[in-house]
């Protein structure tokens, strides 16, 4: 699993704008070899500098595996792991799909001025110098493809095994940046209303397909991200920020009045906040880290909104559980989170193999200690943010079988990536 803890990213001595940007886009990187989430990396790094560093560390994630095959027809030998990373930030913003442009004249001089901030990287100004305008005049260079691109070997074994005719468009779609979604509160507005609201602050919206609207009604996709302080009516509550996927698991719970659910692994507290507005319910939210916790708080806080909330191991129930059964628990279960791979492009260099088979037993502890805790007739809802039969249709059958009084119901089973959501699997059980 990532490590939370990170060292702290001091800009003291950077030179400044695209400069100092590469300087902490570089640090990330080197955070992330060490096991360190892109998230919590990033949450050290200055705010003013945030957006831009991001940025340009997402598209050098993003695009890595691409611009390591197509280095090789440009250098030698191997650079030094920290001139590399230097290289793949630049070369990132070459591709088209990028959201980071800049004249070339500009991108090489930045590079070597950050190259210069860093004695082990200040040898390397000549190479880079050359490097980057052979590439930046030789454009088709970067034309790789899926197939001949670097990605980790795990990863690919996995995608290959599971997806043989379409692995290539999985890839592919991993590669472009993930929409912004809106959820409207059904609370305070309609889709209709705020759809206005938009059209008046000139904020561009796409149409989502119906066979997705009608999975995910208070959705709204947005044409171009922005910062959600710019987004009509965010303070006060009349929208908040979801991804497509995650607002179809809440709307599979279905809750209805005067039930009692529990949302188990519930941060960052956006499903748990979409039940409250959706119904008058009884909702517990359990979530093992404090600090995680504080986020579901803020979520429920600006929504005026109000659970139960409990810290505490959903696998450990004797320790928290109350007593009273619930009439439906959505599960949505730590998992390898490779359907997310647009959102958090560090979870291809961060996962492991071997952690694959360490999630699933994870998986299976929670769920078979959350199946004690539902009522007769009562319906758990499974979900992973995974594309990996193993956290999806493996786990879905084997809780069928080996769940006391488990029928498996009809639901959507596994969603690939694509233009309008992300991968996850959807499993739903009812307890005889």
């Amino acid at each position: 699993m990532p490590k939370e803890k990170t060292s702290s990213l001091n800009p003291k001595g950077i030179g400044s704008n695209l400069c100092e940007a590469i300087c902490l886009s570089a640090q990330l990187l080197k955070q992330v070899r060490t096991g360190i989430s892109l998230t919590a990396a990033l949450a050290q790094v200055p705010a003013d500098h945030r957006s831009a560093v991001q940025s340009l560390t997402f598209d050098a994630l993003r695009f890595k595996p691409k611009i390591l095959q197509a280095l090789q027809a440009f250098l030698h030998k191997s650079p030094d792991i920290e001139v590399e990373d230097l290289l793949v930030i630049a070369v990132a913003t070459l591709f088209a799909e990028s959201g980071n442009h800049y004249a070339p004249h500009t991108l090489v001089n930045e590079v070597v001025k950050a190259a210069d901030k860093n004695l082990q990287t200040r040898h390397a100004k000549g190479m880079l110098n050359a490097v980057l305008r052979r590439i930046i005049e030789n454009p088709a260079a970067l034309n790789i493809s899926v197939q001949d691109a670097q990605y980790p070997s795990w990863w690919v074994k996995y995608l290959k095994k599971s997806y043989p005719v379409n692995f290539s468009e999985v890839l592919e779609t991993n590669l472009m940046p993930a929409k912004m979604f809106l959820r409207v509160n059904p609370r305070k507005t309609t889709v209709e209303h705020y759809l206005e609201k938009l059209r008046e602050a000139e904020i561009d919206t796409l149409e989502i397909p119906m066979e997705w609207q009608q999975l995910a009604p208070n959705a709204v996709a947005l044409a171009h991200s922005l910062p959600v302080k710019k987004l009509p009516g965010f303070d006060e509550g009349l929208v908040s920020v979801q991804d497509l996927g995650a607002q179809i698991a809440v709307h599979l719970v279905a809750p209805s009045t005067d039930q009692r659910i529990l949302d188990a692994c519930a941060a960052p507290g956006g499903k748990a906040s979409q039940m409250l507005e959706l119904a008058d319910i009884s909702l517990d939210v359990l979530e093992i880290s404090e600090e995680r916790m504080e986020r579901v708080q803020e979520s429920l806080d600006r929504l005026n909104l109000h659970a139960n909330l409990i810290i505490g191991d959903a696998a450990k129930p004797n320790a928290w559980f109350g007593g009273e059964l619930y009439d439906s628990i959505l599960a949505d279960v730590p998992c390898s989170a490779t359907g997310i791979i647009r959102r958090h492009p560090d979870i291809l260099y961060l996962r492991k193999a071997e952690d694959i088979g360490k999630l699933q037993k994870m998986q299976r502890e929670i769920v078979s200690q959350l199946w004690t805790l539902l009522k007769p007739g009562g319906r758990l809802i499974f979900v992973t943010c995974s594309i990996l039969p193993q956290e999806g249709e493996d786990q879905y059958a084997w809780f069928s079988k080996n769940l006391e009084n488990a029928v498996a119901l009809p639901s959507l089973g596994q969603l690939l990536p694509s233009k309008w959501h992300d991968g996850f699997y959807y499993g739903v059980l009812q307890k005889l």
